[in-house]
């Protein structure tokens, strides 16, 4: 009896980046990298520094100890 050959097809997984996605983030690195120098913010960075700060604390307007 003669086996079946499968009938799928195995595909490579593709890049997860091309050159081109490489040349853009580079590109961009290089920028906010430059404003940082100039004591700038790169504004598509701001929620990324926003989320690594973490929530910010309440203010406190005044303590009370109630007994």
């Amino acid at each position: 009896m003669a086996q079946k050959k499968p009938t799928e097809t195995v595909v490579p997984i593709p890049a997860a980046e091309t050159e081109a996605e490489r040349q853009r983030t580079r590109s961009s690195n290089d920028r906010d990298q430059k404003l940082e120098r100039e004591g700038k913010r790169a504004p598509h960075n701001v929620g990324y520094d926003n989320a690594a700060d973490g929530a910010a604390a309440p203010e406190i307007e005044r303590v009370v100890d109630e007994d």
